[in-house]
């Protein structure tokens, strides 16, 4: 075997280079649970691009179902959400807000809910195109994927919060009724 020798260069000729500066700690975002990149993962696209709505608010327009000339049908109703007080203009203490859907479950969902339940909505932001006797209209609407209704509306004035009482006792002996001996 060869022996392999090793040349001693003087210090003169070492290049001196700085010292490497100690490495920092690289601090990462907290992992999402599985769930939530499943859903980022079916909901954006790979360019980053992101379409999402999650709102809640009042009823100010019933659902209202109806059928396109594609057969398609069309639920439609509106929801108004009162701004941050900070955020109010004068005329305007709330967004109007017009949502749409296209599926047939979104009947069933919708159907008892009534002007003043407080509902929440998630979609996306979509603008439609159709052609109406004047020429072509577009509006921009919220197209919901998953509803629910939070609470019911308020009872109106003057009507009892809870279910109706009897005004008088039922007929006959009751736990605080005396009967004569």
């Amino acid at each position: 075997m060869p022996k392999s020798s090793t040349a001693r260069v003087p210090a003169s000729r070492v290049p001196s280079a700085p010292a490497p500066a100690p490495a920092r700690p690289v601090r990462k975002a907290p992992a999402a649970p599985a769930a939530e990149r499943r859903t980022a993962a079916r909901v954006h696209d790979p360019s980053g691009h992101r379409n999402e709505v999650l709102l809640a608010g009042r009823v100010t327009a019933e659902p209202a179902v109806r059928e396109l000339p594609s057969g398609d049908h069309l639920i439609t109703w509106r929801i108004s959400i009162t701004r941050p007080t900070a955020e109010q203009r004068p005329n305007q203490p709330a967004d109007p807000i017009t949502c749409v859907s296209f599926q047939a479950i979104m009947e069933e969902v919708t159907r008892g809910w009534r002007i003043g339940d407080t509902v929440q909505i998630s979609g996306s932001l979509r603008r439609r195109f159709w052609r109406s006797p004047s020429g072509s209209s577009s509006v921009i609407e919220v197209e919901v994927r998953a509803a629910q209704r939070l609470a019911d509306a308020d009872p109106p004035p003057g009507a009892p919060a809870g279910p109706p009482q009897p005004a008088a006792p039922p007929d006959g002996p009751g736990p605080t009724d005396h009967q004569p001996s």
